[in-house]
């Protein structure tokens, strides 16, 4: 099973005053810390960045197209962010944000090449790229790349989470996306294999630590067996 989210994890620590420098191959979750109060600087070595997705209304964006750069600047309280950083490519980051209360320092991401020398690592690899078009399409509420469809079923699933399925893309890889809501009195952390079924390919959850009360999307990525 390939997943698009590695659980390993690829940081460069620096100074306060240094950029950060991430390395990891395409698809691997890399960490860093961004500014509350400066917009944070973000690239692609030797590359140029496409698309940044997250949780809607957590930060704002400014492009830079001229020299293929993005700003950041959170807009919510939280301590943490979790987004996607893709290039022209399709390769695409998970970045772990913590949110700090210091100044800006850029995030400079490094691409980490793998040694490939078989006929199925090229077949992951574009197995993989349409994982990623999936999960891209279901954050986005403007793609026009693949037809979805809107939802608002509830699906079983804890006895302390509201679990509401609110969009789905169908063909031979089925992609869902899902509202999860904290509805106990406790702090609720939610492990993506506890999520995982049969024919299940990728999943990723948003903020996987929630308050009482607290919600957030869940991307669940699976084989269609009616395809």
């Amino acid at each position: 099973m390939n997943k698009i989210l590695s659980t390993a994890l690829l940081v460069a620590s620096f100074s306060a005053s240094a950029a950060q420098v991430l390395v990891g191959k395409s698809d691997d979750t890399l960490t860093a810390s961004v500014s509350r109060t400066e917009p944070t600087l973000i690239r692609i070595e030797g590359h140029r960045v496409r698309r940044i997705f997250g949780a809607e209304g957590e930060f704002s964006i400014t492009a830079d197209k001229d020299t293929g750069t993005a700003f950041i600047k959170p807009s919510t309280d939280k301590p943490t962010l979790s987004l996607f950083v893709s290039d022209e490519n399709g390769r695409t980051w998970k970045l772990l944000l913590s949110v700090s209360e210091g100044p800006s320092d850029s995030i400079t991401i490094k691409g980490r090449s793998t040694v490939s020398n078989a006929q199925p690592q090229a077949k992951d690899a574009t197995r993989n790229q349409q994982i990623k078009r999936i999960l891209l399409a279901l954050q986005s509420d403007n793609d026009v790349e693949m037809d979805s469809r809107t939802s608002n079923e509830i699906v079983p699933l804890w006895t302390e989470v509201l679990f509401v399925l609110t969009k789905v893309i169908d063909g031979p890889l089925k992609g869902e996306k899902y509202q999860l809501t904290n509805t106990s009195l406790s702090p609720m952390v939610i492990d993506e294999r506890e999520l995982y079924r049969r024919q299940v390919v990728a999943i990723s959850i948003v903020k996987p630590q929630l308050a009482p009360g607290e919600r957030t999307d869940v991307f669940v990525i699976s084989e269609n067996p009616d395809d």
